[in-house]
C-alpha cells in the first residue's frame, strides 16, 4: 500500500481530497489503537476504543502498528486481521528468528501490539509480535543452567553445618564429616559433586578448606543419605589452633 503526502502551501490547487490522503498517510505512520476479539483467531477494530477516529485502513503495509488489549490467552498458533483486511498469521521474534506462536504468548487482559512485515510467510506477509509477559527485574530459580550450550551446572543443595576442627600440625589436612538426608537419592549430592565452603571466619595464610562427597547410600526404601566431609588443609609450617563454628556450604554438579 503506497502513502505520499502532498503540500498545500502555495498551491492552492491541490483538491480537498489530498488533505484526506496526508491523514490516511500520517494515521499509518503512528500506533493503530484497535478492539480486539478472539483467542487464536483475533479481529481487531479500529477506534473501538473511543479515542480521536483514525483513518481506516484499505491494506497492509510494513511497519504498520496495532495496539489493543487482548480478549483471550491463545492456546496455540494465532492469525489476525484489522476489519475485513485479511487474516495473517502471527510470529512471535526468537534467537533464530520469528517463528509461529504454540500458546500463552496472548494472555487475556494484557497489552500487545502487532506489528506488521511484508516478509513474513514467505512474503505472504504477517505481524510481529510485542506482548507484556515479560519478565524484568524478576527473581528466577532454575535447578540448572546450562552454559554456552555445553555444561550443564546444577545447583543440589546449601546450608551451614557445625563443626569443630581439632589442632593440626603443620603441613597436614584434616576431615570432618556429615549427613545429609533426603527421600529421593536424586536430591542429594553424589560422589564426585563438588563443594563450595565459606569457613566462621578468614582463615590464616596457608590454610584452606574443601568439601567432598564421599559415599551416597539408601537407608531405606524411602530415605536416601550422603556423608560429605569438610576438609581443612594447614599448608604452612606452624601449627593450626582448633577451630569451631557454623560452615556454609554449596553442593553443585557439572556436566560436560
Amino acid at each position: 500500500m503506497a502513502y505520499s503526502i502532498t503540500q498545500f502551501q502555495n498551491n492552492a490547487t491541490n483538491p480537498l481530497a489530498a488533505l484526506d490522503n496526508n491523514f490516511t498517510t500520517f494515521g499509518a505512520l503512528v500506533p493503530i489503537p484497535c478492539g480486539i476479539a478472539g483467542t487464536n483467531t483475533l479481529t481487531l477494530t479500529q477506534n473501538a476504543v473511543g479515542l480521536v477516529p483514525s483513518p481506516t485502513i484499505q491494506g497492509y503495509s510494513t511497519n504498520m502498528l496495532f495496539t489493543g488489549i487482548a480478549a483471550g490467552t491463545n492456546t496455540g498458533p494465532v492469525q489476525a486481521t484489522v476489519g475485513a483486511t485479511g487474516l495473517v498469521n502471527i510470529y512471535k521474534d526468537a534467537p533464530s528468528g520469528p517463528v509461529l506462536l504454540v500458546g500463552s504468548e496472548i494472555i487475556i487482559n494484557n497489552a500487545i501490539s502487532l506489528r506488521y512485515d511484508a516478509a513474513l510467510n514467505s512474503g505472504a506477509g504477517g505481524f510481529h509480535l510485542t506482548s507484556s509477559t515479560a519478565t524484568t527485574a524478576t527473581q528466577i530459580n532454575p535447578s540448572a543452567v546450562q552454559i554456552n550450550g555445553n555444561s550443564t551446572l546444577t545447583n543440589l543443595l546449601s546450608g551451614t553445618v557445625s563443626i569443630t576442627f581439632t589442632v593440626a600440625p603443620g603441613w597436614t589436612s584434616q576431615d570432618q564429616p556429615f549427613s545429609l538426608t533426603a527421600g529421593l537419592a536424586s536430591a542429594l549430592p553424589a560422589v564426585g559433586d563438588f563443594m563450595l565452603v565459606n569457613p566462621p571466619s578468614v582463615a590464616g595464610l596457608g590454610i584452606g578448606y574443601a568439601g567432598y562427597v564421599s559415599t551416597v547410600a539408601s537407608l531405606n526404601a524411602s530415605t536416601s543419605v550422603a556423608t560429605l566431609n569438610l576438609r581443612q588443609i594447614n599448608s604452612a609450617s606452624a601449627s593450626l589452633a582448633s577451630n569451631s563454628g557454623v560452615y556454609r556450604y554449596a553442593a553443585m554438579r557439572t556436566v560436560p
